[in-house]
This record gives C-alpha cells, structure tokens and sequence, in this order.
C-alpha cells in the first residue's frame, strides 16, 4: 500500500468517528422529539427522554434531575444506561458553597445555561465526583438546563466514556433536546391550565344550577324541614357533590347533629362527629369554624390537611375531597349549618368561594325565615 493511501485513510477514520457521532445525536434528537409529541405527562416524558438520547446518541448514560421544591438540591427522576439506577440515591448540590455543587450540574442550574467539562475527571470543577464518575467510566459530561416558565427547573446530564467527545455541533444538538423538553414541559403546564380551567366552568355551571334549585325549593317547601332536604337534593343532584347536610345545634351541647342530607357518603357524613367547641378536635373543622365566625368555611384537600386529621385517624375520610361549610342564619344567629363535600380537591380561585358565600348566606335564608 503506498503512504499517499495509507494518509488517506489515516484522514478519513479521523473525520468518520465525529460525523458518526453527530449522526448518532441527530437520531437521538428525533427519537427525542418524537417522545414529546406522544407524551401527555412529565414523568413519562423525562423517561423516553433519557431512553431516546442513550439508544441515539451512544452514550454511557443520560438522566433528568429536578430541583426539590424548598431545598438547594437536585434530585434523580429518570434516567438510562449503565448503573444509572444508582443516581436514585445520590443528592445533587446546587448552592455553589458546597463541593459537590461547584461541579458542572451545579454550575448549569444556578446558570440556566449548559455546562461541558469534555475531560471531567481532570476538570477540578467537578474533582468532589471524580471517584464516582472514574469507577462509571466516564470520561465527558455535559449538564443542560430544563426551564419550566422561564425558571430553572432541573437538568439533563449527558455522560460519555471518550475524552473531548462533546464539539460544538453535538452540545448545539444536545442544547435543542433540551430546549425541546422545555418547551414540552410548558406546553404540559398550559394544557394542565386549560383543562383546569373547563373544570371550574362546568364547576361553576354546576353550582348556578344548585343555585336556581335552590330557589326553586324555598319558593316550594312548606316547612323546614323539607327546604333541607330539597337543598340537599338540590346540591347533590344538580351540583354533583359527594354528600351535603344540614347540621343543627343540639340543644345544650356543642355538638353538631345532622337532620337532613343527600348523596353517596351521607352515611359517613351521619356517623362522623362535629362539635362547635374551639378546644374540641372535632371543633376545629370548617362546621365548628363556620358556627362560630358566621362566615363560610372551605377545605380545598381534606384528605392532607391538618385541619381534618381527627377525621382521618377515625378512619372517616378515605379520598381527596374539599369541603364547604355554609352557616345558616336565623334571626341573626347561626345555629345550623349546610356542609357540602366534593369528590375532588377543588381549585382555589375566587369563584368558588364567591358561590359558596351565595349558597350558604343568601340561598338559604334570605328569601325566607321559618
């Protein structure tokens, strides 16, 4: 073989491993943008994520890491290739006065901008993960950040086994995978928001709905007694509520006791225990607060709230719910009560509340006193 040739193909295996590489990246960001456009959550997103850059891109491993809300640290959520389930219990510094938070993830989170050590464990940036990342065999990483409303949420870190093997067309390629995950992720969130927002339309048409009902059933009942129960009807039937009562006052007790209600845990609702005494457990729900303030009381997530623990613990509340409880006023007392449980935690928006308010101060005794 003649050297002119030998130089020849001595060039051409020096070009061919980076173009290989680069053609590896473009299929790893295809595979990437295809996974966004099926998913429909983060979490399943962030793992076809990391399977879509390992299978295209020939890479040792890829993770995703998400800040903790309250904390300066990131925390592994997904990932794929060797060993990489190990990261599930490593913390990841970001406050930059901690060793391990002055390497390249660190470094890429406070920056909102990707970060490349092609020689990691001679880059003394990262000197706190070399014996980690030596026994990994890895050789390059690179961290690039993930934004959620223009916020830095996380990382998407690449490892690599070779030396200089990040160029710039492949941190170009990998900076879109992650510009793609963000875009994704806020299209995620404006969809979540939308569909938050049909929910408290239908919600809100619901609770007009109970509204009318309601009227309907003051104008109809003839005594006491039957307004609650045609209210309750009204709430469940029209309003989709899980239950809702009536509660009076026993006479000389603080205690509450229901007298009319409707819906699938009325039951429940009958067997647990409200009392209007402040220092009672059972007092400190939204029935003793409404009683006592003569003002609507809401809990948006009875299920995780301090507020509900004495029913939790009898093991009484079993499912997310929100709660509403509206003071029925009687010559300018309140001494009953209607108590309305929804199937879901509902949405804090003023709306709500603004119909509760109406519900419970105007519907029920305004138009007409018995």
């Amino acid at each position: 073989m003649c050297p002119e040739h030998s130089n020849v193909q001595a060039t051409a295996g020096v070009y061919a491993e980076p173009l290989q590489r680069l053609a590896r990246m473009f299929a790893a960001l295809s595979a990437t943008n295809e996974a966004i456009l099926r998913t429909t959550a983060a979490d399943e997103l962030y793992q076809q994520v990391c399977d879509a850059a390992l299978s295209g891109g020939n890479l040792i491993g890829a993770a995703i890491l998400l800040h903790e809300s309250g904390t300066n640290q990131l925390k592994f959520v997904a990932g794929a290739g060797n060993n990489i389930e190990r990261l599930r219990t490593v913390q990841f510094p970001a406050a930059e006065a901690l060793p391990a938070g002055q390497g390249i993830v660190g470094r890429a989170f406070r920056s909102a901008k990707p970060c490349i050590s092609n020689d990691i464990l001679n880059d003394i940036r990262s000197k706190a993960w070399h014996e980690g990342l030596s026994q990994s065999g890895v050789r390059a990483a690179a961290a690039l950040p993930l934004m959620r409303g223009g916020t830095s949420v996380g990382m998407f870190v690449v490892y690599l086994g070779e030396v200089g093997a990040f160029d710039a067309e492949i941190v170009a390629l990998l900076t879109r995978m992650a510009e793609n995950v963000s875009f994704a992720l806020d299209n995620l969130d404006r969809e979540a928001e939308r569909k938050a927002g049909e929910r408290a339309t239908r919600r809100l048409k619901r609770m007009y709905a109970t509204l009318s009902a309601t009227n309907e059933a003051i104008l109809r009942s003839k005594t006491p007694q039957e307004l609650y129960e045609r209210v309750c009807d009204a709430a469940v039937h029209d309003g989709k509520s899980l239950a809702t009562a009536v509660l009076l006052v026993e006479p000389g007790s603080p205690w509450l006791k229901t007298v009319a209600g409707s819906g699938e845990i009325l039951e429940i609702m009958k067997k647990s225990r409200f009392s209007i005494d402040p220092d009672n457990p059972y007092g400190k729900g939204v029935c003793g607060q409404a009683i006592r303030s003569q003002k609507p009381a809401v809990n948006l997530d009875i299920l995780n709230s301090e507020q509900a623990r004495p029913w939790r613990e009898a093991s009484l509340v079993d499912r997310p719910v929100a709660c509403a409880a509206l003071p029925l006023i009687r010559k300018g007392q309140s001494s009953r009560l209607a108590d309305v449980l929804h199937g879901q935690v509902m949405g804090r928006g003023r709306r709500n509340r603004r119909v509760a308010s109406a519900h419970g101060r105007e519907r029920l005794v305004r138009p007409r006193e018995f």
